[in-house]
């Protein structure tokens, strides 16, 4: 059944992945486009601009995607597979979190992880450039909301919103 194979990638890449919501994207992407081509490349694409203007991106993000592809049993679905690795890992975390707190072997591990959340971060920036801009008018508007988002501390939400508004200018 379909609809149980797309929450179990979603359940495995929320429970597996460390560093934020946006390492996930070149899992989702690949699972989602790449093997079981439920979404094309552009819908996923859209799909991550839709939850970038929502709070909690990630989230509306799998639940657009869940109602696009198997509708609101798909939505709810993916919500719950979304959150419920984090509540099942934070609370057993929590529970060993003062008996480990100051293991150097911990503290390691997380020195050794960061190298690769930055690798994942780059993935994305570059799965995703290579999708999104498209022509010089593209080019110039990501190059533009990466040196104001990069040098300045402008709002993030201000800078997406100013980019859809030059794109709907362009276009």
């Amino acid at each position: 059944m379909e609809i149980l194979k797309f929450f179990w990638a979603l359940l495995y890449i929320n429970l597996f992945t460390i560093g934020g919501g946006f390492v996930m994207l070149p899992l989702l992407q690949r699972e989602i486009v790449d093997h079981y081509h439920w979404l094309t490349s552009k819908e996923f694409i859209d799909s991550v601009a839709i939850g970038q203007v929502t709070p909690g991106p990630l989230t509306i993000m799998n639940v657009f995607i869940g109602y696009k592809i198997f509708g609101f049993w798909g939505a709810l679905g993916a919500a719950v597979c979304t959150y419920l690795p984090s509540i099942v890992i934070v609370t057993i975390i929590s529970h060993y979190y003062l008996q480990f707190k100051n293991s150097w072997i911990v503290n390691a591990s997380f020195k050794g992880i960061r190298p690769a959340v930055i690798g994942l971060l780059a993935a994305v920036a570059i799965t995703l450039g290579k999708t999104s801009i498209v022509d010089i008018p593209t080019g110039a508007i990501a190059l533009g909301s990466f040196a104001i988002i990069a040098f300045t501390k402008a709002d993030p939400t201000l800078i997406i919103l100013g980019a859809g508004v030059a794109g709907a200018l362009v276009y």
